[in-house]
This record gives C-alpha cells, structure tokens and sequence, in this order.
C-alpha cells in the first residue's frame, strides 16, 4: 500500500508474477527501514527480516524471471524510438536503467542470500527466532554483545549482509517503476459499494485504488481475464468489514506494460 497527502493507494496484483514482485518490495522497504534506525530492537528485527528475505528470493529461477521481465521492457522501449510523440532522452535514460540492471543481476555473484545461510552466527540466531524470546541475553550473549557495538558499525554489517540481494532489489524497483508509470487512471462512482469492469480481453497486471485518506473505506479486489470486480467495505470497531452500502467516488488505476 503506497499513500499521499490527501489519498491512499491500494495496489492489487493480477498476476503471480507481480504478486511476488510486490511481496519482495514490501521486504526490501522493511529490511530498508529497520536497518537505517540505531535503536538494538530495530536491528534485531532487521536481521528476522533479512531471513524473510532470503525465503523470499531462495527460488532458482527469480534471477532468471527478472531478467526475461526487464528484457520484454526493454524491447517495448525499443519500438518507441524516433517516434515524434515520445521524449526521446527520458526513452534513452529509462533504456540505459534497465540496461544496468540486466548487467547488474545478471552478472551477480553467487545465489541470492547465499552469504546469510553460510553465516553460522547468523543461522544461530534463526534458530532461536522460533523460540518465544530465545535470543534473550542469558540464551545469546554473543547478540547481546552486538547489541552492543555502535550503531554505525551494526548497520554497516546489516548492509554487508544484504549486498548479495541489492541486485535483486534493484530489478525489482525498476520493474514496479515501470509499471506502475503505465497507469491508466479513471474516476467512478458507485451506489452499492461494488463495480465490475469488463476487460475486453486486455491483460492488466497491477490494479491501484485511490481512497479519500479519512473516509475510513477498504477495497477489495479479485479478477480473471474477463472481469475485474472491486468491493469497498467499512470496518466496524472490532475491524470486521461491512459492504458499503452508501455512493462512493474513487479512482480505479490499470496498468498493462
């Protein structure tokens, strides 16, 4: 989920694809979070999601799906040039982006994460993660003694750690960018909380959903290759969701590149 000032932005996959692609960006911004605060708590936390982050890129054939999906990129751009109504130097600086990050992923060292599961601290500390407060100081004092260290040299190990997977992160940044700049945005109003738009066969792979930030409304989308149906609700003080029963204008967001 992704907001502004004055909205919210909800944004749901259409395919498995983007549906793993917005996964690891979700990871990425954590691990990113975390590691950027000084507080022991917060790096602790850094280290558990660098583990999601190695399950999360662990399948053999991640590498190879992004560099097929920055390629298809690249040959889309590649029809666009010397045509009058394209701006040919930001068509060259996006050309020269996803160039570097098919050399940068391609040419990386190693499989993902490989340098965290030869950590053997590194896999102690797992281990005890799936104990309720096994890395207290009496169970890990060599934690505790990390803990320790200045923040400035915990963060710079946090980074070292994560260097194999910023290949990765980078294609993965590069690809959402893209597609996400391909939105066709249109405004709808609805009188039961529901709407459902036919896709003409069009294959879309990322729907986004803008929300007036305050109005305390939920989206929720589902679709095939024939409809797309999208349902707004409102949780009660429990957090249980009700249709909406009440009109409702939003801006609906599909994006195909």
């Amino acid at each position: 989920m992704d907001q502004s000032d004055n909205s919210i932005i909800y944004e749901f996959p259409c395919n498995e694809r983007v549906r793993t692609h917005l996964r690891l960006e979700y990871l990425f911004e954590r691990f990113d979070w975390l590691a950027s605060q000084s507080s022991p708590i917060a790096h602790q936390c850094a280290i558990s999601a660098l583990f999601d982050l190695v399950d999360a890129t662990a399948r053999s054939d991640l590498r190879n799906e992004l560099i097929q999906e920055l390629e298809r990129h690249r040959q889309n751009f590649c029809s666009l040039r010397n045509r009058d109504d394209v701006d040919q130097i930001r068509l060259e600086e996006t050309m020269a982006d996803i160039a570097k990050a098919i050399h940068t992923i391609a040419s990386a060292p190693g499989k993902s994460g490989q340098n965290i599961r030869e950590n053997e601290w590194l896999m102690t500390i797992r281990s005890r993660l799936s104990i309720p407060g096994g890395v207290c100081q009496f169970d890990m004092p060599a934690l505790y003694h990390w803990f320790q260290l200045a923040p400035e040299f915990r963060r710079e190990e946090l980074y070292a750690w994560f260097a194999n997977m910023q290949p990765t992160k980078q294609a993965v940044s590069l690809i959402l960018r893209l597609l996400r700049s391909s939105c066709a945005q249109t405004e709808y109003t609805v009188d039961n909380g529901s709407l459902q738009v036919p896709l003409n066969g069009q294959a879309y792979a990322l729907a986004r959903v803008w929300t007036q930030r305050g109005s305390n409304i939920i989206p929720e989308l589902s679709a095939n290759k024939y409809m797309l149906w999208l349902r707004f609700s409102r949780p009660d003080e429990r957090r249980k969701l009700h249709s909406l029963r009440e009109s409702l204008t939003f801006t609906l967001g599909l994006c195909s590149i």
